[in-house]
This record gives C-alpha cells, sequence and structure tokens, in this order.
C-alpha cells in the first residue's frame, strides 16, 4: 500500500464499518526494527517505511499483555481475548489463515481492490 501511495490509514477507515481504533503492539514494532536492520533489501525496505509511516501518523503504540513473544500468537491471543471486538491486518497469508481459523476478523491488501475486510459482524 505504501509502495502505491495509498493512504492505510484512511483505506481501513473506508473498510471497516463503524468506529475504528487503530494501535500497534510494542512486538510488532520491535519486529519491524529487526526486519529493518537484518532482512533483505526490499523488506528492509518496507519495514523501514513501516516504521516512518507509524511514527508521522503518531499510531499508538502499545504493550502486548503477557502473553507469548512470536508476534502472530501474541495477535491472535490480543484479538481473542479483547472485551471490545478487535481486528487484526495483516499482509502475512499464514497468519490470516490462523485468524480465520479462530472467526477473527481480519483485514488485508488486495492489489487492485485495497483493503478487504473480513468477518466484521460487531
Amino acid at each position: 500500500m505504501l509502495k502505491q501511495h495509498r493512504d492505510p490509514e484512511e483505506e481501513i477507515r473506508t473498510a471497516v464499518p463503524g468506529n475504528v481504533k487503530i494501535l500497534v503492539f510494542d512486538i510488532v514494532v520491535f519486529e519491524l526494527e529487526r526486519l529493518a536492520r537484518k532482512a533483505s533489501a526490499s523488506t528492509h525496505a518496507f519495514a523501514s517505511a513501516s516504521l516512518d509511516f507509524l511514527e508521522k501518523r503518531r499510531i499508538p503504540v502499545i504493550e502486548h499483555k503477557a502473553s507469548p513473544t512470536d508476534v502472530d500468537a501474541a495477535l491472535i491471543a490480543c484479538a481473542l481475548t479483547e472485551k471490545t471486538p478487535t481486528g487484526i491486518a495483516t499482509v502475512d497469508r499464514a497468519l490470516r489463515s490462523a485468524l480465520a481459523s479462530q472467526d477473527v476478523p481480519v483485514i488485508y491488501p488486495r492489489t487492485r481492490r485495497g483493503l478487504v475486510a473480513e468477518r466484521f459482524h460487531f
């Protein structure tokens, strides 16, 4: 999305019905920082652009609860345990599949269609 100069925040608000609060877990930021340091050139570029986006937009970074240190497992645990309905945005197909198996709402990008929001029936 950033590569196509599209606004992910605006697309999320358009794709998801109702009031939307966008937050990022600290472990997601740590993972992006790790990828920005150690990944291949293209992954490094996307991770760095994502970190810049989060900083410029001042997206709140929240501390994950005492849960798994694996990023995917922590995201799933959060979505399943939060009192307020929680959806997860991801480009990771394996994570998307795991979320679907738990009936967790998910947002993911499509090249031509923008963002797709599934299972948002709150």
